[in-house]
């Protein structure tokens, strides 16, 4: 489990934090008056915030191998191998030696 960081005032009052106080109708007086309340509703909009995320796709959605069509991955990996040459020789050096 990861560490949390302690989160300073500024971090927390983001335009998306603000935005989700007003539609609780929370003033700042309020939670002026009460720190320890600041906490509580920010931890209630982490979680709120989770909620939202976008998912990522499941392995069984991406492409099969065998949707992948091997002549061009092929041909495209001899046009990357033919640019790098003409690089080579452009530098006069190896790819990765710095005059």
């Amino acid at each position: 489990m990861r560490k949390q960081q302690p989160i300073t005032s500024q971090d927390r009052f983001t335009p998306e934090f603000t935005q989700w106080l007003k539609q609780n109708n929370v003033s700042r007086r309020q939670l002026k008056r009460e720190p320890a309340a600041l906490e509580q509703y920010h931890q209630e909009w982490m979680k709120t915030k989770r909620k939202n995320r976008p998912r990522r796709p499941s392995l069984f959605q991406l492409p099969s191998i065998a949707d992948i069509d091997l002549g061009a991955v092929v041909g495209n990996v001899q046009i990357a191998k033919e640019i790098f040459k003409t690089y080579r020789v452009l530098q006069g050096t190896s790819l990765f030696k710095r005059k």
